[in-house]
């Protein structure tokens, strides 16, 4: 797709989404990039799904070398989810390497979220002049999070669900379940194929399982959608280094939700 196309449709289009984005008119943002004119000039929720009965590496027919390639960042990422609860922060005192981290980590929430149709509406991210590591991108459609949150404010114990607050469970469809698990995992997915590891950013993971127990998974069916979401999301990111990298550029300089989104099309591979 040639984004420089005659009348520049792509940067209209994206300005517009931005105005919408700045007046908090979230669905019409969405409904942009869903039905633009002309049709086809997004490739927002084009991604190249696994298949939900699919659970390892190698039923996804590869080549032998990105077979192993992505056997063994599959193993190093979910690893590294069952060590979660045992990570402390503050191990790493580099900030750029630190820095880096975070900005590789927020691109991949972001990317894996606009290939899978989820619309990220807002995102926050600490300069290096900062010394901090505070980073967020909040998307439309998980909303649901905030009545999380006053569960979990209203308990003792946060990493509990109480059956005294069960009633006010919100069922969530499946889709939405399956995208919300792929996309936070998106970040650690990104750091392990930027840099072999996680510096940490575990509050992902501890948001995920009480989702997961919110919605009274049992321990297989939430290890078994938390496997699936790796696999899927390390797929896709693998299969879109450049824009990733590029994304990661662009966030780190602050632009525009707009501005992302077209250096994500600009950089995106084929097939999507």
């Amino acid at each position: 797709m040639n984004l420089s196309v005659g009348g520049g449709r792509v940067e209209e289009a994206l300005r517009m989404v931005d105005r919408q984005l700045s007046k908090g008119n979230f669905k019409l943002s969405l409904s942009l990039l869903r039905h633009p004119s002309p049709p086809a000039l997004f490739r927002f929720a084009a991604a190249k799904q696994v298949p939900r009965r699919v659970s390892s590496v190698e039923q996804l027919h590869l080549s032998v070398t990105e077979t192993s390639t992505l056997h063994s960042l599959l193993d190093a990422i979910l690893h590294s989810i069952q060590l979660s609860n045992l990570f402390t922060s503050g191990q790493d005192n580099d900030d750029i390497v630190q820095h880096k981290q975070v900005v590789q980590h927020e691109a991949g929430h972001f990317l894996v979220g606009y290939l899978l149709g989820v619309l990220p509406k807002h995102y926050t991210f600490s300069t290096m002049e900062d010394k901090t590591a505070d980073a967020h991108v909040k998307f439309l459609g998980f909303e649901f999070l905030k009545e999380l949150e006053d569960v979990a404010l209203s308990n003792k114990n946060s990493h509990e669900i109480k059956a005294g607050h069960r009633a006010r469970k919100r069922k969530l469809s499946s889709t939405v379940l399956s995208k919300f698990a792929c996309v936070i995992v998106g970040g650690l997915v990104a750091e392990h194929l930027a840099f072999g590891n996680s510096k940490g950013h575990y509050g992902d993971v501890e948001k995920l399982n009480r989702v997961l127990k919110w919605q009274r998974l049992t321990e297989d069916e939430a290890n078994n959608l938390t496997r699936w979401a790796v696999l899927n999301t390390l797929t896709i990111l693998h299969r879109h280094t450049k824009a990733r990298s590029k994304l990661a550029e662009a966030l780190l300089h602050g632009r525009s939700i707009g501005n992302c989104i077209h250096v994500i099309e600009a950089n995106l591979n084929h097939p999507i």
